[in-house]
């Protein structure tokens, strides 16, 4: 899937997927939405938490019942790696994880990059909350 943008205020959303090669064209720093509703799908995210961070990463935000699962691993890297300034959420609640992500991640940081396009209900959930404000 090719990556899909939203300018939401003074602020622009990608939506992909896992699967997608990240973007390399997104202004620093961003916050992240990561999917987390099975292990398999945690540890596929995990591929891709180093690149994240050498990107720009300042939050990592993780939705779905095994959120608290993955946000764990990422806290594992970025204590390997000496990145106490990154920040991880997580939340079971896939309507709570999402509002924090757009009204909250980052401090308001200009890019937020959500990988949830093989989720329906987060995509759809993000891109009507942004179509409401607009």
């Amino acid at each position: 899937m090719t990556y899909q943008y939203f300018n939401f205020g003074t602020r622009v959303i990608y939506f992909g997927s896992l699967k997608d090669e990240l973007p390399i064209n997104m202004s620093t720093p961003f916050s992240v939405l990561l999917p987390a509703s099975n292990e398999t799908e945690c540890l596929e995210a995990g591929k891709f938490i180093p690149t994240l961070l050498e990107m720009g990463c300042m939050e990592f935000c993780c939705v779905g019942s095994e959120s608290e699962f993955l946000h764990d691993e990422i806290d594992s890297i970025i204590e390997d790696r000496g990145a106490f300034e990154v920040v991880t959420t997580y939340d079971v609640d896939e309507v709570e994880g999402c509002e924090y992500f757009l009204f909250a991640a980052g401090g308001g940081a200009n890019s937020l990059l959500a990988l949830v396009s093989e989720h329906p209900n987060l995509l759809n959930g993000l891109q009507n909350a942004v179509r409401r404000i607009l």
